[in-house]
């Protein structure tokens, strides 16, 4: 079982279980254990951890079968990354201390639904981040420029989702979108449309579209591309996150 969150610059997730192979992506990875210690594996230096921040681009592998978890995959770009480099410093990775992982277990498990509402998910994201330590303020978005190209992303049925593209929509150049999305959002506009991406495959999976035509229709290569970056990221296979699980978008740019 599987409840994942999708929003603009991070992903979230509370699974039964995580399995990923030696990998390295563009996300800087938080993973908490809400019972038992799991097994990771950093660059070729394994050990047990029950929570732990791992910076973007680094090698590593996480194995925590039958192990309930939340984990975390917060675009490195965005504003929302900063606190958690500061916490990383020069390193590649940090411990969280146990006192934060236990009261973050307990907050999870006083939780009424298994699910929350897209409505209190902005509230549930903060007491996280308050439990973690972590001082982030959301960046306010009010140039209808950038509102324009997110309602654009948020209702398109393209697959081509270019920088080019966009900024023609709005009457600008690609440079200067780029940076007006940056300066509104927090969050460069390249990783945003990997995280659009992403988002709109699983949201099409979970609507009962065949695992190819979602690949497709989202803007992967191809169906293995999707696959694989499913895997990478989540340690779940496309047609595993779609049983037993539930999937929520959510957008703090309404």
């Amino acid at each position: 079982m599987m409840s994942l969150y999708g929003a603009d610059d991070h992903l979230l997730a509370i699974t039964d279980s995580i399995d990923a192979d030696f990998h390295a992506h563009a996300f800087i990875q938080v993973c908490i254990s809400l019972r038992a210690p799991f097994d990771i594996e950093i660059e070729g230096s394994g050990f047990p951890s029950k929570g732990i921040v791992v910076d973007s681009n680094i090698n590593h592998s996480v194995n925590g079968h039958h192990n309930p978890l939340l984990f975390l995959l917060i675009d490195c770009t965005s504003a929302m990354a900063v606190p958690f480099r500061d916490l990383m410093g020069d390193q590649p990775f940090c411990e969280i201390s146990p006192e934060r992982i236990d009261k973050i277990t307990a907050f999870l498990e006083n939780l009424t639904d298994s699910l929350v509402a897209k409505e209190e998910y902005p509230q549930f994201l903060t007491q996280i981040f308050r439990l973690l330590s972590i001082d982030y303020i959301e960046p306010k978005c009010t140039d209808p420029r950038i509102h324009k190209v997110i309602e654009l992303l948020r209702n398109c049925d393209d697959p081509e989702h270019s920088v080019e593209m966009l900024a023609k929509e709005v009457s600008l150049s690609a440079s200067r979108l780029s940076h007006l999305f940056k300066e509104s959002t927090g969050m460069s506009l390249s990783g945003y449309l990997v995280l659009h991406k992403l988002q709109k495959a699983i949201y099409l999976i979970f609507m009962g579209t065949s695992v190819t035509d979602a690949a497709l229709t989202a803007g992967f290569d191809s169906p293995s591309h999707f696959a694989a970056t499913i895997k990478r990221l989540l340690g779940m296979s496309a047609t595993d996150i779609s049983k037993d699980s539930v999937f929520l978008k959510v957008s703090r740019y309404q």
